[in-house]
């Protein structure tokens, strides 16, 4: 009996043993398993970049998680897309992507098409959604429903040439500024009703359908609809009154003026929270001069110029205004380092106003020509100079932003009255409608429909590292990892045998 109690211990005791190895096993897989259950459902997720290059806006954030439908993005990548900059674009367009889908959740779906490989489906995408291949090879589509946008390579990064003067160089990405590119892309295909900008007529001013590229408007029309906005024609002698569902109006180089019966009805329209796009010609009377005076905004009749150089003796000017500067405003936020093209303009500024009510309107100076530009008050003179005694010397503003009814200092949105006025209505004509000038004139017809959260995101900027040694620095190093590294590395095998052999 004893030596069957001797035989069981040893039974038991590895039972137990065996018992006890199973319970922690089971133990280390129930705590491992909610710890990933807590962390699929609380997880936070960090950038460790020095710029934080990966994080994306507070806004961005908010648009994705507030989706209320389904969003497909699709990557369409060309075959020409080899380079190592187009590698690091791309790169860094899938983990934007990656981030859009951790706070779209369901809600957005990426689809990745690689023409080298998926023909048949590059093919369906450029039909069905009417992509130039060879204009614009590379895109991210955003769909919603029947609507859909896309957003070309130039949209999503800024890259620079080089000097081509010097022979270009390798290009390198200057900012990756996809984020807001994508976020209006986002918010043109999940609006509900689109809202709609009438261009005026019957004044003569430029027609969005026309194609003519001297005065037509019909590109920048294009340009408008893909932004989810209709484009529709008013004319204001035939109707008597202004449109009651327009977003934004726009008048575009009236060569005729406007009477004081249209000149009221307008004023009456921008007390009511109106939003007004004026670009007006020089050397054109409009009757709208003296009408903006009372908005702030001040419309000088002359022409700005500079001096082009000479040939034989003759000098030669240049009318083609260029705004390297601008003030601070939305608008103007992603231009710091565009220049825009003013093409035939008269200057407009701020005019002087005495400290008046909180509503009064408040006038911002958006693009600054250099200071070599002059506003010439003799634009029929052959030989034209500058005289500091009847000419404006520069630097010249020649837009301004328009902005009352919201007191500084207060959160609430009480509603407000905006207005731009230009000085040239070429400035987006289908002659004139560079990547600059359609962005100022889109930043601008953004935040007259009050959709900052298109603006507020600024481009990010690639972290470059560089190692700079000096000539005795690198023959240092080179003898280092030539000769001194298997040095080292043999006095310690030698160390080693020796402390064996004792």
């Amino acid at each position: 009996m004893a030596e069957t109690d001797k035989n069981s211990t040893p039974r038991r005791n590895r039972f137990l043993i065996s018992a006890n190895v199973l319970v922690q096993i089971v133990a280390v897989v129930a705590l491992a398993g909610m710890a990933n259950w807590l962390a699929a459902r609380h997880h936070t997720r960090f950038d460790w970049t020095k710029s934080g290059y990966h994080q994306v806006a507070d806004k961005t954030k908010q648009l994705l998680a507030a989706l209320k439908e389904p969003v497909k993005v699709i990557v369409y990548l060309q075959p020409n897309a080899e380079t190592d900059l187009d590698e690091k674009i791309f790169q860094d367009v899938r983990n934007l992507l990656g981030e859009f889908q951790v706070y779209g959740k369901d809600k957005l779906r990426v689809e990745y098409v690689d023409p080298h490989r998926d023909l048949a489906r590059a093919r369906q995408i450029v039909q069905e959604y009417k992509i130039d291949a060879e204009r614009e090879p590379a895109l991210v589509i955003f769909v919603a429903g029947n609507r859909h946008k896309y957003v070309s390579r130039d949209e999503m990064a800024d890259i620079d040439y080089g000097n081509p003067m010097m022979g270009g160089g390798t290009p390198r990405l200057r900012s990756f500024k996809a984020e807001g590119a994508f976020l209006s892309a986002l918010q043109t295909v999940t609006e509900g009703e689109p809202p709609a900008v009438y261009f005026l007529t019957g004044h003569g001013e430029r027609d969005p359908d026309s194609f003519d590229q001297r005065t037509g408007y019909s590109t920048l029309a294009t340009y408008i609809k893909r932004d989810n906005l209709t484009v529709q024609k008013w004319n204001f002698q035939e109707h008597q009154s202004l449109p009651t569902n327009a977003n934004a109006l726009v008048i575009a180089g009236p060569r005729k003026p406007f009477t004081e019966s249209e000149q009221a009805a307008l004023d009456q329209y921008l007390k009511n929270q109106g939003r007004v796009y004026i670009l007006l010609d020089p050397q054109t009377a409009s009757g709208l001069e003296t009408f903006l005076q009372k908005w702030g905004v001040q419309v000088d009749d002359n022409l700005v110029m500079r001096k082009a150089g000479t040939m034989r003796g003759t000098t030669l000017i240049d009318v083609n205004a260029v705004a390297t500067s601008y003030g601070r405003h939305p608008i103007t936020e992603r231009l710091a380092a565009v220049n825009t093209d003013f093409p035939y303009t008269r200057s407009v500024r701020r005019s002087p106003q005495e400290a008046g009510s909180v509503d009064q309107p408040r006038v911002t100076e958006l693009a600054l020509t250099p200071r070599s530009f002059w506003g010439e008050s003799d634009p029929e003179n052959e030989s034209a100079a500058f005289d500091p005694a009847r000419d404006m010397a520069g630097p010249l503003s020649v837009a301004v932003a328009v902005e009352t009814g919201q007191p500084r200092d207060v959160n609430v949105d009480l509603g407000v009255t905006r207005m731009i006025v230009v000085g040239t209505a070429a400035v987006v004509d289908n002659s004139s409608l560079t990547a600059g000038n359609l962005d100022f004139f889109m930043s601008g017809l953004n935040w007259l429909l009050k959709r900052e959260q298109l603006l507020a995101v600024s481009p990010k900027l690639p972290e470059e590292f560089r190692l700079t040694m000096t000539p005795n620095e690198t023959t240092a190093v080179y003898y280092l990892t030539t000769f001194g590294l298997p040095f080292a590395i043999g006095v310690l095998g030698l160390t080693v045998w020796l402390r064996r052999r004792k």
